[in-house]
């Protein structure tokens, strides 16, 4: 189901699936690639995410960013990314029954949730291909169930990057590596989907 909800900088784009058992108040919210570089909710390795979570029984949220096809507002930086990410947060708990919250995100879309893991007081994290390399890392250090997935070919993000910065944190995420695989997971998506399977059964 595609909507539109208020966000900080306008009207976002949404696309939701209540959660597959009744009983369940799971939710996972999936943050996309970098909107200047053509990242969208449609990308492939967003929608493998969202179809492991449902098969699991978790709701999912996916959305464009300020400024994606049908969102309102423009890039920035960053920042206003994480108040996007932030309004959905709230507008879910306000609407859906949500007993437990993962926040999931691949390349720019990492970034963005674990910039807010804390402040939203989610219950778990998962990154895909975290842009290490390319934004400020420094300040981030989650201390929820943290799931991570790199690809060990890697063209965008520099995959060593990313294991020299996990090996510094005081609390290092579950990673599921795999060596063969490019930064779009060209090829791997059946991985990538039995990867969510075995973390989160």
């Amino acid at each position: 189901m595609k909507q539109l909800i208020d966000g900080a900088a306008g009207k976002l784009q949404i696309r939701m699936t209540r959660p597959g058992h009744s009983s369940s108040a799971k939710w996972v919210v999936l943050s996309h690639p970098h909107p200047q570089f053509g990242g969208t909710m449609n990308n492939k390795v967003i929608t493998t995410l969202e179809r492991a979570f449902q098969r699991l029984g978790y709701g999912t949220l996916s959305y464009n960013f300020r400024g994606v096809e049908a969102s309102e507002g423009h890039y920035d930086g960053g920042e206003g990314e994480q108040q996007d990410l932030a309004s959905l947060v709230t507008w879910l708990r306000q609407t859906e029954s949500v007993s437990h919250i993962t926040l999931a995100g691949f390349s720019f879309g990492s970034y963005i949730a674990l910039k807010q893991v804390e402040h939203l007081k989610a219950d778990a994290i998962c990154t895909v291909a975290p842009p290490v390399s390319m934004m400020d890392f420094s300040s981030i250090a989650p201390k929820v169930p943290w799931v991570l997935i790199q690809g060990g070919q890697d063209e965008v993000i520099d995959s060593k990057e990313v294991l020299d910065w996990l090996w510094h944190l005081p609390k290092q995420p579950d990673v599921y590596w795999r060596a063969e695989a490019s930064h779009f997971f060209h090829g791997q998506l059946v991985w990538l989907k039995k990867v969510i399977a075995m973390a989160y059964h």
